[in-house]
């Protein structure tokens, strides 16, 4: 799979790159401390109570469903209602941004299984977690979730079509999450499914919690004259634009998303020459990529600040593609990185 075909269908799946979910290592190969302690705070996202709501059963969810046309870079918002008649007590997450959410709101009895993706540390800061539970499915392997008799099926924007018309044919209720990434559409999406799963309390406890770690990591920013410049470069030139997860984590971390900076609304592929015009203070790229290698030694950009000042940096990809509350791991990650602590 390419990163033009994984951008063009899931958006938020970047790369494959082999990581240790709790550290990055610098230019010299030794560790970059993080501001916040990771352990600790991908403890606190994982799990959230608060107060029990019971707002009754049935139900009617109004929600805004937002999607991304990729033909034509472009944004549209749907109001849409959504019916439950009970509250589903068995439930299927088809995403790892879903899970994810779903691991830190819902008592975990009630997730029957997960998406391979999420047992896959490359994808998931869950992995070892779900893999333990041995409850997995292959994304497309619609009879076996049918098979589980779920309550609830929490879909995506990207996930097959075909996987879904088969769950419709055979009268398994699912839920269609659209485009998020973003912190903001991510606590929105907290929200939406603390409500549909009747776990209301659970959801907002996290985003006080999610609240609560952004403040702290803020106070342990250093104050600069001038936010540095941060550039994600992906395989075949791709870069992450305003409504992209990595805007989100530079806003986190007081500095600019170069794309963003550039006009980039979601993903657009850049060649070197564009990339030594942009010259930014700092270049990401995924781990085990060799694309570090490939920009140092690239003749065109030898006079690259970043390339000059030996400021670009591997990040594992689970970092980079986080599209749940575990973004303020990638935002606490980052800052440690690009303020060299």
């Amino acid at each position: 799979m390419t990163i033009k075909e994984i951008a063009a269908c899931a958006c938020m799946i970047l790369l494959i790159a082999a990581c240790r979910p709790q550290e990055s290592r610098d230019n010299n190969g030794t560790l970059s401390p993080a501001p916040l302690e990771m352990s600790s705070l991908k403890e606190a996202l994982s799990y959230a109570r608060g107060v029990v709501q019971d707002n009754g059963w049935p139900r009617t969810i109004k929600y805004s469903y937002e999607m991304y046309d990729f033909k034509t870079d472009t944004f549209s918002l749907d109001d849409k209602t959504f019916n439950m008649k009970h509250k589903p007590l068995r439930i299927v997450p088809h995403a790892v941004g879903v899970a994810d959410i779903l691991w830190a709101i819902c008592p975990r009895e009630r997730i029957l299984s997960f998406n391979e993706y999420s047992a896959d540390p490359d994808f998931s800061f869950i992995s070892d977690e779900v893999k333990k539970s041995g409850n997995i499915f292959r994304s497309k392997q619609t009879e076996l979730i049918i098979g589980l008799n779920p309550d609830i099926v929490f879909t995506v924007f990207y996930s097959d079509s075909s996987f879904k018309d088969k769950l419709k044919q055979a009268n398994v209720p699912f839920f269609d999450l659209g485009y998020f990434g973003t912190i903001s559409s991510i606590e929105s999406q907290i929200l939406l499914i603390g409500r549909i799963i009747g776990e209301e309390g659970n959801a907002e406890a996290l985003i006080k919690t999610m609240n609560e770690k952004i403040a702290a990591l803020k106070k342990k920013l250093p104050q600069m004259k001038a936010p540095l410049r941060v550039l994600y470069f992906d395989e075949g030139g791709y870069i992450p634009g305003k409504s992209s997860n990595f805007t989100s984590i530079c806003e986190l971390i007081n500095v600019i998303n170069v794309g963003e900076e550039k006009g980039i609304k979601s993903w657009s592929q850049i060649d070197f020459e564009t990339l030594l015009k942009w010259d930014p203070d700092i270049i990401i790229v995924p781990e085990e990529s060799k694309l570090k290698e490939q920009l140092m030694t690239n003749k065109i950009l030898s006079h690259a600040k970043a390339v000059r000042e030996n400021k670009i940096y591997y990040v594992p990809g689970v970092y980079l593609r986080v599209d749940s509350q575990f973004i303020i791991l990638s935002a606490n990650l980052l800052a440690g990185i690009v303020y060299e602590r």
